[in-house]
């Protein structure tokens, strides 16, 4: 009787514990997406006449920020074997409509 109750004391452990991990990347996947936003609207620009010594400014502090924030998920979990960093989406084919004849 107590090695089930044990059993499922770690089960119950083990899905908080992965709750707990997914719930830290989408919260990463959110924070560094804004960022990346930010710095993706900035590189556009980049692309036309320039940007002005102010936006360089404010694109080189967005880019810091988000080294800093990934640094600081890093060594939050240092250690713990676990991949932190959001699954980037994969497409592996394009869906494409078939006409009748």
């Amino acid at each position: 009787m107590g090695a089930v109750q044990e059993s499922n004391r770690q089960v119950l452990n083990d899905h908080g514990d992965d709750q707990h991990r997914k719930g830290f990347s989408r919260a990463a996947s959110i924070s560094l997406r804004l960022v990346q936003d930010e710095i993706d609207v900035l590189k556009e620009q980049m692309t036309g006449p320039g940007l002005s010594k102010s936006e360089q400014a404010l694109y080189a502090h967005l880019d810091e920020l988000k080294s800093k924030i990934e640094s600081d998920f890093d060594r939050y979990w240092r250690g713990s074997g676990i991949d932190w960093r959001p699954r980037k989406p994969v497409v592996n084919a394009v869906a494409r409509q078939t006409e009748e004849s």
